[in-house]
């Protein structure tokens, strides 16, 4: 009954987008506020109207589009398109009860740009204290049991960064890339923001 494509990551985002309970939108400004063009806007809300799950209105000079609060299927994907927001709250309380915490862990990648596919893995940067040594067992421990978890609480593969904080200082100093997206665009789930950890030069 419902096509699986209407589930791919541009069809999610712009799910999410008329979900937020605001007014009907025009294709132009959802494909704007979704970070996507135009062809791929319309593509995407042509597959989302076959499924029945977006409707479009007459709003002359312009057609809107809006959810179907009535598809059978849309309490089901509104839980669907809330499980980031429960992953990031379970990341969240299991970082909190480490014994070694972070200087910072972030979740960065196609999962923190909402644009994961079914082959992503989940993108996470662990930034280990400087006074924490490298190979201290009780923090790898924790490393690895988080990536254990991810893996049973997803289905995805976690792909764990583990940096020291001077590492990631020296990172950032240098502009690399990685490290700057994960900056701009990751999920802080404990710690500080990366770009925090440069020491104050006031």
């Amino acid at each position: 009954m419902l096509p699986l494509a209407t589930l791919d990551p541009h069809g999610a985002r712009m799910l999410r987008i008329l979900l937020r309970g605001g007014p009907p939108m025009t294709g132009r400004a959802l494909a704007r506020v979704a970070g996507l063009s135009q062809t791929t806007a319309q593509r995407t809300l042509g597959r989302l109207r076959e499924a029945g799950l977006v409707v479009v209105d007459q709003a002359p000079p312009a057609l809107v589009y809006r959810a179907n609060a009535e598809h059978l299927a849309m309490p089901a994907l509104q839980a669907l398109l809330r499980l980031d927001e429960r992953f990031r709250a379970r990341l969240v309380e299991d970082v909190a009860g480490w014994q070694r915490g972070p200087e910072s862990l972030v979740v960065y990648g196609s999962v923190a740009r909402g644009q994961a596919t079914a082959a992503s893995d989940v993108d996470i940067l662990v930034v280990r204290p400087d006074s924490i040594e490298p190979d201290e067992a009780a923090w790898q421990r924790q490393v690895a049991d988080l990536s254990d978890r991810v893996r049973r609480w997803t289905g995805r593969r976690a792909s764990v960064v583990e940096m020291s904080a001077r590492e990631v200082r020296d990172g950032l100093a240098s502009s690399e890339a990685f490290l700057v997206e994960a900056d701009r665009d990751g999920w802080l789930i404990a710690g500080q923001a990366l770009h925090e950890l440069a020491p104050s030069t006031a």
